[in-house]
């Protein structure tokens, strides 16, 4: 975008180019709310075009944590959409989450929750579609689209990681966030592997598992299988469809920052937990 096509935003830029003294610089415009991002000028005057996008939507408020793979897709799809967040981090190991006041939010008691304006939704399919739907412009029709069959098949992986293999997840951690296991079962693992199984026919005949492109089922079952691998990482001899399908997505910017960094985050804070544990016993 550059600076010539602009002059009926004259009067944001004026704000923008006075804050604007080196080749870089982190800009707040009072018309995006809470925001960070960088302003790179160059040779042909260009400005990222992130600055603009949704620069009139209403604030989105997300409850979440780094650890959490629910969490990361929304934040994964927030970024590709060009969207900002400002952020409340609930601690679940206090069980903050669990109080009467975050049930009035969430009575479900999990994360992420969304607040956009007035409106709040829970669970981050749920958070997804509303985001694609809302904001998505473009991209809807390419991580969402509207053809019966491929839609469907994405409706497919997405109930899939809702009820069966972020389960397996949940298997292994709620339990012992909770002082109650201080390892993972060999009936954990065989689960585990079972749904890494699973993943590997999906992706049997295609780069991603509901055809030739990353859609949003990539991105939900991507974040989980990301944390999964804090528990028992993914044998590239036993699943060398799903590995690769893995680091394919690991080589996209947004997915490395929140699903991989979150993975190994929540990896970490899985075999702290496990030691207190043993200690405890």
């Amino acid at each position: 975008m550059y600076f010539g096509g602009l002059a009926r935003r004259r009067s944001r830029l004026n704000t923008l180019l006075f804050l604007i003294h080196t080749q870089s610089v982190a800009v707040r415009p009072p018309w995006v709310g809470r925001v960070s991002c960088s302003v790179h000028l160059n040779n042909n005057m260009r400005i990222t075009k992130t600055l603009w996008n949704k620069a009139s939507a209403a604030r989105l408020l997300l409850y979440k944590r780094d650890a959490s793979p629910p969490s990361n897709a929304v934040r994964v799809l927030g970024a590709m959409l060009g969207l900002q967040f400002d952020f409340e981090e609930p601690d679940l190991l206090q069980m903050e989450h669990r109080t009467p006041e975050y049930r009035k939010i969430n009575p479900m008691a999990t994360i992420p929750v969304l607040k956009d304006g007035d409106f709040t939704l829970a669970e981050s399919h749920a958070i997804n579609l509303y985001l694609l739907s809302k904001y998505g412009g473009e991209q809807k029709e390419v991580l969402y689209p509207s053809d019966l069959k491929t839609r469907a098949v994405i409706d497919q992986c997405l109930f899939f990681d809702a009820g069966m293999l972020f389960r397996r997840l949940l298997e292994v951690s709620q339990p012992a966030f909770i002082g109650k296991i201080d390892s993972a079962s060999s009936t954990h693992i065989r689960n585990i592997e079972e749904g890494y199984g699973i993943v590997e026919t999906y992706l049997e005949s295609s780069p991603y598992v509901a055809g030739d492109r990353l859609t949003l089922a990539d991105i939900s079952l991507g974040c989980t299988v990301a944390g999964l691998e804090g528990i028992h990482p993914v044998d590239a001899d036993k699943f060398p469809k799903c590995k690769a399908w893995l680091a394919r997505l690991a080589a996209e910017p947004y997915f490395k920052e929140f699903a991989v960094a979150g993975g190994v985050l929540f990896g970490k804070l899985l075999r702290h937990v496990w030691r207190r544990n043993k200690k405890a016993d």
